[in-house]
C-alpha cells in the first residue's frame, strides 16, 4: 500500500521530490532531529540532508507531508515489509511551526485508516524524553512495550484489530 494514499483533513502525502532546499533545512532543524536516530543531526548542507533521504529511501517508503496549501511541514518514513513480516517501522518529524497544531495526531489516524485491517503492525521507537511523542501515539491506540535499555521505548498498533 503506497503512503502517497494518506490523506487527512488538512493533509496530504506528496512525493519526497517536492520538497524545496529551503523545505529539508527547516525539517533538519537541530531541534526537529533531535528525537531522531543517529544520522538525522548535523547535516549542515542540502547535499547531506539529500544524501541521508536517498539512503533512507533504500529501506523505507519517505513522503512528505504537506497541509491542503502545499506547504511542506513533515515527513512520514515507513519500513518496508520483509517477506511473511506484518512489521513496519514507522518515523515521522515535522517542522517546528507544525509543533502542538494535532498534525502528528492526525497523521496517525490517517495512516491507521490506510492500513486498517491488513496484515500490518506499525511500530514507533521513542526515546524516554520525548514524552510529546510518546503521549500522541497512545492517544492514537498504539500500545506500549518495555523500555530499552537506551531508554526507547516501542509502541505498536496492529492495523488487523484496528
Amino acid at each position: 500500500m503506497a503512503l502517497l494514499a494518506l490523506q487527512s483533513e488538512r493533509l496530504r502525502a506528496v512525493p519526497l521530490a517536492r520538497l524545496s532546499p529551503q523545505d529539508r533545512e527547516a525539517l533538519f532543524e537541530p531541534e526537529v532531529v533531535a528525537y531522531l536516530p543517529d544520522g538525522f543531526q548535523g547535516l549542515e548542507t542540502d547535499a547531506a540532508r539529500c544524501a541521508l533521504l536517498d539512503g533512507v529511501q533504500q529501506e523505507a517508503e519517505v513522503v512528505v507531508l504537506s497541509t491542503r496549501a502545499g506547504e511542506a511541514i513533515g515527513l512520514l518514513i515507513l519500513s518496508h515489509g520483509a517477506a511473511g513480516d506484518r512489521l513496519r517501522h514507522l518515523g515521522y518529524l515535522f517542522v517546528r511551526a507544525a509543533w502542538g497544531q494535532g498534525y502528528a495526531s492526525e497523521m496517525l489516524r490517517a495512516l491507521q485508516d490506510l492500513y486498517r485491517g491488513q496484515p500490518v503492525i506499525l511500530s514507533g521507537g521513542v526515546m524516554a524524553d520525548n514524552a510529546a511523542s510518546a503521549r500522541v501515539l497512545q492517544k492514537c491506540g498504539f500500545v506500549p512495550g518495555e523500555a530499552s535499555e537506551a531508554g526507547e521505548v516501542t509502541y505498536i498498533w496492529d492495523a488487523q484489530r484496528g
